[in-house]
């Protein structure tokens, strides 16, 4: 896909690291598959990645931890 930001480059399968805040609790997931610009290195990742996320990371909250860091795992 073409690139929202720099408007030039195209998407490549790759991978970036979101970090997660909230209610004071940070949760970092590295190896995220992610498609990044080659032109401006910008990263988009997609729904059902972001969902999985978000599912994870209230997970993890509702725990009470306030800082964790861990590798991407699909949930399939």
């Amino acid at each position: 896909m073409k690139c929202l930001i720099c408007k030039h480059g195209e998407t490549q399968l790759g991978d970036t690291t979101v970090t997660l805040e909230k209610n004071g609790s940070t949760i970092v997931f590295k190896h995220v598959p992610a498609h990044v610009c080659d032109n401006c290195g910008e990263k988009y990742v997609d729904d059902t990645v972001t969902a999985e996320l978000l599912k994870k990371a209230q997970e993890i909250i509702k725990n009470g931890v306030e800082v964790d860091i861990r590798e991407y795992q699909s949930a399939a």
